[in-house]
């Protein structure tokens, strides 16, 4: 066992002035602009931000940890591991070694 003493709770984060801080609900959601937004039920009762990006996107966090972008038509959070396009040409096959 680690002789490092714990805290037991987390402090809470320290966001920027000027990011829109949600409290996640215990079904997972947070309130946005009047409706409800599904992030994650494993973040229930944590503090998240939003920050507004040159685009105009909203982007959530929870710390440091980028969550994924508001998608305002369909009223959810698009995760950015969704948003990424995948690389073309060899790139696109640099796990494989260039090899099927």
């Amino acid at each position: 066992p680690s002789t490092r003493p714990m805290p037991k709770t987390i402090p809470e984060p320290d966001y920027p002035a000027e990011a829109a801080v949600r409290r996640v609900r215990q079904n997972g959601e947070i309130k946005w602009n009047g409706d409800f937004i599904y992030v994650s039920k494993t973040l229930a009762g944590e503090a998240v931000a939003a920050t507004e990006t040159e685009e105009g996107e909203w982007a959530f966090s929870f710390y440091a940890h980028p969550l994924g972008l508001i998608d305002g038509r369909h009223k959810k959070l698009v995760r950015r591991s969704a948003v990424q396009p995948r690389p073309d040409g060899p790139a696109a096959d640099s796990n494989s070694g260039g090899k099927l």
